[in-house]
């Protein structure tokens, strides 16, 4: 009788270091889509912000006068302007039932609290003309003490980073290892440890977001709204 070998387990694939099959839709990865940049409707216009350069400042004064004039410019709005209508954005985790949120307007009314915010919008016909008249916008900031260090900003003597708020703390987080089931098995590893090694550890604070910005075009009502995959333009609206 002639006894038959079992056929050998196959071996898995390995993961490291094995190209991998793009899953994307294919009109995505070559570029043969439509992007909201590509994106041209009848009047079009184009949004583009006057930044602050620098990180904490009172907002003295914003000459707007040449960029008005400026040619394809349709308005410049200041935080001013829309101070009444357009509030706070909203924040996307509230960490802590008490955590104090000192309020973000859209656009600056009169201080900024770091670098890049917004402090003017530009509408123009085209996109160049928005961002021409971008440089034209004079403004005069009062500057005011930068907070930089973590650690320094939550003592009691530190520089508000908002002058409406009672101190630089927002919340405070504690992970309870019990809480979250692992305590017991955290506390175990401990006391079996024959050597523990304690150190402090610094990590900066970092989320993940998009290289490319999210943008949007608006239509008039009554007529059908588009937004393309993975927006790559400045706010445009019409």
């Amino acid at each position: 009788m002639t006894l038959l070998e079992e056929p050998a387990a196959a071996t898995p694939e390995k993961e490291i270091g094995k190209a991998r099959r793009r899953k994307e839709d294919a009109r995505l990865i070559t570029g043969r889509t439509t992007w909201t940049d590509n994106m041209v409707l009848p009047g079009m216009l184009h949004l583009a912000f006057v930044r602050s350069p620098v990180a904490h400042g009172k907002i003295t004064n914003i000459d707007v006068s040449v960029a008005q004039q400026a040619p394809g410019v349709i308005a410049v709005l200041t935080g001013r302007d829309v101070a009444d209508e357009q509030g706070s954005l909203p924040c996307a985790w509230p960490v802590t039932p008490d955590m104090v949120n000192p309020g973000h307007p859209s656009i600056a009314v009169d201080e900024v609290n770091h670098v890049g915010e917004a402090v003017a919008v530009i509408v123009a016909r085209s996109k160049t003309a928005a961002q021409d008249a971008v440089e034209l916008v004079d403004v005069d900031y009062d500057l005011l003490p930068v907070v930089l260090d973590m650690e320094e900003a939550v003592k009691a003597e530190a520089d508000l980073c908002h002058d409406h708020t009672e101190s630089n703390t927002s919340y405070h987080f504690v992970f309870d290892a019990g809480d979250a089931g692992t305590g017991a098995d955290t506390e175990q590893a401990f006391a079996d440890a024959e050597v523990v090694v304690s150190r402090r550890f610094v990590q900066q604070r970092l989320i993940p977001a998009f290289m490319e910005p999210r943008s949007v075009v608006v239509q008039p009502q009554g007529t059908t709204t588009r937004s393309g995959p993975r927006p790559r333009s400045r706010t445009s609206c019409g």
